[in-house]
């Protein structure tokens, strides 16, 4: 007896992807075919929008030749996102990083989600792509604080209704923790809640690359600066990947729009 796939409200609500990017040649295709090449079509985002950031390895040009929509920003990553914020015109914004990846059926289900009217926000439940205890913990430690406070950092896939994303303002052009700033504001429209059947892979090269115990102290220090009032410029000097990735602490997105499709 064959068996009919379960049943999804007709590509409702529609949802866009976006994605910041900056010197992501190298990883950015495996995100593009995971989302273009998926074979259910509510796997499949309505809206693909890559924000870059100034890249000289030809991000751009394979988001574009992918079938992306590409627009230019300020570099750092706040005026991406917000950027793309503005762009989208989908009912859920979904803001992936580059080296992140959804597992099937990901898409479906928060659209699924989604279907509660009272959820405002979400998250995806992470699963770093490493062995070892530290990064179940770092998973674990991820999934909680979206259950627990609803913040949902970046690389946890936040994914929010266009209307409450709107309403507060979308991203702040902030060098640090706009992330964290736009949680806040979107906690005080409803809930935001871990939606645990969407899988997000999240690639460990940056916890590799800065030492893993290193990255996590730093983290912590910052989030507490954070949370006693210092500045989110002030606390990017001491976060050496961001101020390399801004070039100086804050700035106003310009938006540049690239022909997206085939080359």
């Amino acid at each position: 007896m064959s068996s009919s796939p379960e049943p999804v409200t007709p590509l409702a609500p529609s949802l866009a992807v976006i994605i910041p990017t900056l010197d992501e040649a190298a990883v950015l295709p495996r995100l593009l075919r995971a989302l273009l090449e998926e074979a259910q079509p509510a796997d499949r985002p309505d809206e693909l929008i890559v924000v870059d950031g100034g890249s000289r390895d030809g991000t751009p040009q394979l988001a574009a030749r992918a079938g992306a929509r590409v627009l230019e920003a300020r570099r750092g990553r706040g005026a991406q996102l917000a950027a793309g914020g503005r762009a989208a015109s989908c009912e859920l914004l979904l803001f992936l990083h580059a080296d992140c990846l959804p597992a099937p059926g990901a898409l479906t289900a928060l659209r699924r989600a989604f279907g509660d009217p009272g959820l405002v926000a979400s998250g995806m439940r992470q699963e770093v792509r490493a062995p070892g205890l530290f990064y179940r913990l770092v998973e674990r430690a991820a999934d909680g604080r979206v259950r627990r406070l609803g913040v949902v950092y970046g690389d946890s896939g936040l994914a929010v209704r266009r209307e409450h994303y709107l309403a507060v303002g979308g991203y702040s052009e902030l060098p640090l923790f706009e992330d964290v700033d736009l949680s806040r504001r979107l906690r005080r429209r409803g809930r935001v809640a871990l939606v645990e059947d969407a899988q997000l892979s999240v690639s460990p090269r940056r916890w590799r690359a800065e030492g893993a115990l290193k990255r996590t102290l730093l983290n912590w220090l910052l989030t507490a600066g954070y949370i006693l009032g210092v500045s989110p410029r002030r606390l990017a000097r001491f976060y050496p990947a961001r101020v390399a990735a801004t070039g100086e602490a804050g700035g106003v997105g310009i938006e540049t729009e690239r022909e997206g499709g085939a080359a």
